[in-house]
Order: structure tokens, then sequence, then C-alpha cells
């Protein structure tokens, strides 16, 4: 089925499905980057909200004008809860990952990694949680993917991988989110969305990723914010936030990721639960993929006992 949809959006567009894309991503950088900055300045958070809404209609509107298939290009169907829960494990593996990546980053550049998010952080600290999970999760879960994994990402349904367009669009979506500290972890998040769409056929699972993961963020920050009016710390804590974050702490919150493949894998088996070679969670023919899995886990394993023993080292060292 899957095949049929793409070799159909692939006679309607073989002609130049590139310079549909290139179209698409130059508007979607206009918005973006000049259109999203007007709207804010006019209309402040509604002004964001609105700047979302017009994100997906252009992705809208360009597969209209390229004749495309909306069923194809948008695939809303039928959730089910096998593809609930491995949406939300895969995402779960994402954090642990995508968080060993932000805290490495952090060691190094540790003034860059504050500045990245002081603008997002200072947005929703100035707003109710309830507004704050309208603007940055269910808004851009919804709009960003309409445009990113819905319209930019059809445009490459007639290449003969899919990882091409995967790729290229997770890649994009990262560098879209305005920082070179932010774009990595942003990218990751982008290409599991992508591999979602492609093997479930409904963007409401990448809606769902897309959801939890900039709500888990809200509250986080949220529950940080109560805490320091709280504790009356605020200003102290902003001073810790700058300082070197300890190498240890990266080894330790290493170690925790171990469990991170683990959920990949269990994740990606639920989304394909029930599919042709995914009726057993471990089955026998997916030996490579679990050996993979396990080499995964002991790599990471074996650098955070390492971070860990080198900051040790280096405590002594220095005394």
């Amino acid at each position: 089925m899957n095949e049929m949809r793409q070799t159909a959006w692939s006679r309607e567009h073989r002609k130049k499905p590139y310079v549909t894309a290139v179209i698409l991503a130059v508007l979607i950088v206009a918005e973006i980057f000049i259109l999203s900055g007007i709207l804010g300045y006019l209309f402040g958070t509604a002004g964001v909200v609105l700047h979302e809404i017009v994100l997906a209609l252009i992705g809208v509107l360009m597969i209209l004008i390229m004749r495309g298939r909306m069923k194809t290009a948008f695939p809303f169907r039928k959730l089910k809860w096998s593809g609930i829960f491995g949406s939300l494990i895969l995402w779960g593996g994402i954090l642990l990952l995508t968080s060993v990546v932000t805290l490495t980053m952090a060691y190094f550049f540790p003034d860059q990694m504050l500045n990245a998010s002081n603008g997002v952080d200072e947005l929703m600290s100035a707003t109710p949680m309830w507004i704050d999970l309208l603007v940055v999760a269910v808004t851009p879960a919804i709009c960003e993917e309409i445009a990113f994994r819905g319209a930019l990402l059809t445009c490459f349904r007639g290449t003969r991988s899919k990882w091409t367009g995967i790729i290229i669009v997770g890649l994009f979506f990262g560098a879209c989110h305005g920082s070179v500290w932010r774009m990595v972890p942003t990218a990751i998040l982008g290409l599991v969305m992508g591999y979602v769409l492609f093997e479930t056929e409904n963007i409401f699972y990448c809606m769902l990723i897309h959801f939890t993961n900039n709500a888990f963020s809200v509250i986080l920050t949220n529950a940080l914010v109560w805490l320091e009016r709280l504790q009356g710390t605020g200003a102290q804590a902003v001073d810790v936030a700058t300082d070197r974050l300890p190498l240890a702490s990266v080894g330790i919150y290493m170690i925790f990721a171990t469990i991170a493949p683990l959920l990949l894998y269990i994740g990606n088996y639920l989304i394909h639960r029930g599919q042709p070679g995914y009726t057993k969670v471990f089955p026998r023919e997916k030996r490579g993929a679990l050996w993979g899995m396990l080499g995964a886990c002991a790599v990471l394993f074996g650098c955070g006992v390492f971070l860990i023993s080198a900051a040790v080292v280096l405590q002594v060292i220095l005394g």
C-alpha cells in the first residue's frame, strides 16, 4: 500500500520533485526567519500562534498548487494503541540520546547552550502554563508537522531511498530552529519523526512525538521556575547555570542513557507490530539488530564510565 502511494506521487511529480522541495524550503525559511518576527512584534504571543498557522498553510497550498494528493501528503489515519505506545517509547529513547548530546555540548560550550534556550525560557516564564502548552507544544506539533513531515517530506517520496527525504528534511528541520546549538538534537528528533511517518503512513504519530517532546520541555521549565520562586534562589540558579557542567554529570547521565537503544528498538517494534517480521519482540531473524542494540548500549555505558573515571582523575590531579 505504501509503495502504491509513493509510486502515484512519483508519477505526478517525477519531472521536478526537487524544484518543488526547494521552493517550499525557501518559503518556509522566509516565513520562519522574517514573517514570524513581524507577527511576533505586532501581535505578541498570538503572533507566535499565527506564525505556526501560516507555516502549515504554506505547506497545504504548495501541495494544492502542485496538484499533489492531499491524502498522500497528509496521511491522517486511525490510531492504534501499539502505535501510540510505540511513538511514546521512541520519544523516550530520543529524549535520552538528545539529552546526552545536549549535555556534552553544554560541557564544552556552556554559555552558548544557555543563550540558545533563553528566548524560549523567557516566553514560558512570562505566561501561564496552559498558554505555554498551546504556543510551544500543541500548535507547533500540528502546524510544523504539516509543513515539514507532510508537505516537504512528500516531495521526496519518488526517490529510490526513503532515507534521502528523511535525512534532508530532518537536517532542515533542525536548521530552521535558528541556532546551531539546538540544531543537532532537533535534527535527531526530526529524523525519527520522518522515519515514523514513512513506516506508519500516519502523521498523527509524528504530531504525538512532537507534542510530547515540547510539552515535556514546557512542564519541566515551569516546574524549575516554580521551585526557584518558592526557594527564592532565582538569581543563584542563573549563576550556577552559567558555570561549566561537571564532567562526571555527563558521564552519569550517559550511563542512564544506556537504556535508550532498547527503548528505540521496542518503540520500533510496536509501531510495526503485527507486520511481517514484527510478530515477536526479539525474533531470531533480527539477531543483527539485537546485537547492534546491545553494542550501542555497551558503548554508552563504557563512555559514561570513562567520563566519570576521567573526572575523578582530574579532580585528584588538580587537587
